[in-house]
């Protein structure tokens, strides 16, 4: 799969729209990448059974996102997930405070739909022998991939695991420790530059996506994912280890270690006020920030390894579904 460079419009897109994790080019690569290394498998077999002609990974793994638009543009199919599970747009993430070094579910930021605990569900739904519907999620095996496949990939974002909190003195707590301040909505609260500019979060969707792509597939015809496999070849370190249902939480407790570096140098400053909408019910905080020297670059390397180690986990996972 070639990848083309993002275009203003898209860029523009991401900025304005809050909790998304990887735009499209980043989640297709990470489905992409898997496939790759699915090649021959019993796996790819199955999860070919489960999508429909012309659907591969890389088109399941945006799909999460996709249905994201309003609800009168969607496919029947995907319109009746969507009133099922008015809530599916927070299962892309949680916020545990980005001082932790490890996910426990029912500390702040942790939730029981949560993006760890509905990848476990849709793990072993996908385990299950039978198609059925009697699970957690009432959803089934081909909305179960889709998920799996989208949320391998969020869960290899720093902001969509580590999240800040920000006290009235705009610095940064943890609330599992001390004060609780009020959390930056994985980066979308932090405005760079100015009010209402580029969101942080949109940041390391986008702009740290085009850097990796413009440093290792420059040129417009360029293969991107096979670019990252040969700058990524696959470590031992990113082998999942142990029970397959623990592998979730193993991966959201390694984003974490990037999760600190994602705050560093980023200074919160000149708080505002932002009235309750549709969209973000609650009256909140927000904040500009400034980026320090260098953040590109930094940004862009997790970036390019976590989508590398998000493709490579995403084959394990499902090999480990589906033995030979």
């Amino acid at each position: 799969m070639k990848i083309r460079r993002l275009s203003s419009f898209i860029v523009l897109f991401w900025t304005l729209a809050p909790l998304s994790a990887y735009d499209g080019t980043g989640h297709e690569t990470v489905g992409t990448l898997a496939e790759q290394q699915l090649s021959g498998t019993r796996a790819l077999r199955e999860v070919r059974s489960l999508l429909l002609p012309g659907e591969n990974l890389a088109t399941a793994a945006t799909w999460a996102d996709r249905i994201k638009a309003p609800v009168e543009s969607l496919e029947p199919e995907d319109r009746a997930y969507v009133e099922a599970h008015p809530d599916h747009g927070t299962y892309h993430y949680c916020d545990v405070p980005f001082q932790q070094g490890e996910y426990r579910l029912g500390m702040p930021g942790t939730r029981k739909d949560d993006i760890v605990q509905i990848l476990k569900i849709s793990i072993e739904i996908l385990r299950t022998p039978a198609d059925a519907k009697n699970n957690p999620l009432n959803i089934d095996k081909r909305t179960a991939l889709r998920l799996v496949a989208h949320l391998v990939g969020d869960l290899h974002q720093p902001l969509h695991v580590g999240c800040s909190y920000v006290s009235n003195e705009n610095e940064y707590v943890d609330p599992c420790v001390g004060p609780q301040g009020q959390d930056d909505a994985g980066g979308n609260y932090f405005h760079i530059a100015r009010p209402k500019g580029m969101r942080l979060h949109a940041y390391w969707d986008v702009v740290t996506v085009r850097s990796a792509i413009e440093r290792l597939a420059p040129e417009p015809e360029a293969d991107f994912p096979a670019a990252l496999a040969t700058a990524y070849p696959p470590q031992d370190s990113w082998k999942p280890m142990g029970p397959i249902e623990t592998w979730p939480k193993q991966w959201a407790d390694d984003i974490l270690k990037s999760a600190p570096a994602t705050f560093d140098g980023v200074k919160p400053r000149d708080r505002f006020t932002v009235a309750p909408t549709e969209r973000d019910p609650k009256e909140h905080f927000e904040w500009v920030v400034s980026l320090p020297e260098g953040y590109r670059e930094r940004s862009r390397d997790t970036v390019e390894r976590e989508l590398a180690k998000a493709g490579y986990r995403l084959a394990f996972l499902l090999k480990a579904i589906w033995p030979e």
